[in-house]
């Protein structure tokens, strides 16, 4: 159980689902229909299990049900195989279509640990479950060619099968099983073109409607595709007077990289004993060949500086991160993990600064997502 007066996220999302039931219940509202009648069947409805959800999720007939190519039948009650019983007659129920399979009259599929990789291929077709049908590469009919057979023999996924009629292989075909290479069905079933795209409509994308390479705000090279266009010209720049960007040159000439751990969750664990028993305190991660040039040992403190702002922390000498050749040039990187600063386990023992990573980092924004581009940037290195 949880420690203290903490509950579950099932418990709490059960719990404000209620009370703004009850509420809509005693005091009306506009369109009330949606909450009043939402299906909410759980043996405990303030703390449902994860299964009941699960299955939920996954769909159950709410009728005995037929299949008329196959006479297989279901009955009322049962949990669904897959989406393609689903109907929209009120006979189904699912909560995603596209988990439907994952907790079946089998079993909870989503559990499965089975290690057998029959195709050589890492598909692992009994190790949990992948969505849609369990299928481990999606438009994997593109791995055909126009008459049903695999571009590379060596390397099977699906293909077509004359004598049954159908799409068979080591993955579940991606593709309607029973439409023949004469068809000329397209692979890519999710576009109604049935083909790639590589090319979006016009006004789709503010920076055009093909894909192009463009380098961060920060970074030690021109664009090595065209050069009088190193940056994207329609990303979104602040112009506070945080809001500065170093060009490549000798104070800020190494490439650093923010990113997570698994051992935590955003900035929330770093107050869980037990995350931080796992990974007490940040670091920056160093590439031994840099550490050696700047007589660097893990476990030392370190700081490191962009045009906006400091960071200091232990250094964690390492092999993962290597050394670059880009454009002729000997370019190094460092990653920093974004999970510490301001308050925290390590903050408040003295571990480290009260900083934040993304402190160092450009507030610079992709005009399509709003994702600020914070995996890219230059910063300078130094013993603290």
């Amino acid at each position: 159980p949880p420690p203290g007066m903490a509950k579950l996220d099932q418990e709490i999302l059960a719990t404000i689902f209620l009370k703004v039931r009850d509420l809509y219940k005693k005091d009306g509202g506009k369109f009330p229909d949606p909450i009043l009648n939402a299906w909410f069947p759980y043996t405990d409805p303030y703390n449902p299990s994860l299964a009941e959800v699960a299955k939920e999720i996954n769909g159950k007939a709410l009728a005995d049900l037929t299949d008329p190519k196959t006479s297989q039948t279901i009955k009322a009650g049962q949990q669904l195989p897959g989406f393609a019983w689903l109907k929209d007659d009120g006979t189904t129920l699912s909560g995603n279509w596209l988990y439907c399979g994952s907790w079946t009259e089998a079993g909870a599929m989503i559990q499965r640990r089975g290690t057998d990789d029959p195709s050589g291929l890492g598909i692992y077709p009994n190790w949990a479950w992948s969505w849609p049908a369990n299928r481990r590469v999606l438009y994997n009919r593109a791995s055909c060619d126009l008459n049903g057979k695999p571009w590379d023999p060596s390397r099977r996924q699906v293909w077509w099968d004359e004598t049954k009629q159908s799409w068979v292989g080591n993955d579940v075909p991606d593709f309607k099983a029973d439409s023949p290479p004469k068809d000329h069905m397209g692979p890519f079933i999710m576009n109604p073109e049935g083909v790639g795209r590589i090319f979006v409509p016009l006004g789709a994308m503010a920076d055009g409607p093909f894909p192009e390479h463009y380098e961060p705000i920060e970074s030690p090279i021109a664009n090595p595709l065209h050069p009088n266009q190193s940056n994207n010209p329609v990303v979104k720049r602040y112009k506070t007077d945080l809001d500065k960007y170093a060009n490549s040159g000798q104070e800020y000439n190494i490439v650093c990289t923010t990113y997570r751990l698994t051992e935590h969750y955003h900035y929330w664990t770093k107050n869980n004993p037990m995350n931080v028993e796992l990974v007490p305190e940040p670091f920056v991660e160093i590439p031994v060949e840099l550490a050696d040039r700047m007589g660097i040992r893990g476990g030392e403190r370190v700081k490191v500086s962009s045009i906006r702002s400091h960071y200091i922390a232990k250094a964690m000498v390492t092999r993962r991160i290597r050394p670059m050749k880009i454009d002729g040039k000997e370019t190094f990187q460092i990653g920093i993990p974004i999970h510490w600063g301001f308050r925290g386990i390590a903050e408040d023992e003295g571990k480290t600064a009260k900083t934040l990573t993304n402190s160092l980092t450009p507030t610079v924004i992709d005009p399509n997502a709003f994702t600020p581009e914070f995996k890219g940037f230059l910063v300078k290195l130094e013993k603290a």
